[in-house]
């Protein structure tokens, strides 16, 4: 007898709306202080952002990033300066255009201590 397949769909579990948004940043690991990696957004929201970098990650580890294209008068992610948080989850970003913005795709909850900085 055969039985039929019930595929339940995946609910997302996220409470605020989130963005597509792509823009270069400069990534510092706070156990490396005096080292800077690229990174790039991907998407953002209220909670949080995801980013692509070469740079390997642990979860649960504090990051810093600069945006790299800051600019106060516009409404996108770029109006601030600086963003900071901890790593969430990762996973292997692969591309079919090929891109070279990272292998390691990681979600960051923004830091409820540090929140962006306009300066």
């Amino acid at each position: 007898m055969k039985k039929d397949l019930i595929v339940e769909t995946h609910k997302e579990k996220r409470t605020h709306q989130r963005y597509e948004h792509s823009s270069p940043m400069s990534l510092h690991r706070m156990d490396y202080q005096d080292q800077c990696y690229y990174a790039e957004m991907c998407d953002y929201s209220q909670a949080g952002l995801s980013l692509l970098t070469n740079e390997k990650l642990v979860i649960g580890h504090f990051i810093y990033l600069e945006m790299k294209s800051h600019n106060k008068s516009v409404t996108s992610p770029e109006k601030y300066k600086s963003y900071s948080g901890s790593v969430k989850w990762a996973s292997h970003h692969s591309s079919l255009n090929g891109d070279d913005k990272g292998p390691y795709r990681y979600g960051v909850e923004y830091s409820e201590l540090v929140r962006p900085s306009l300066n």
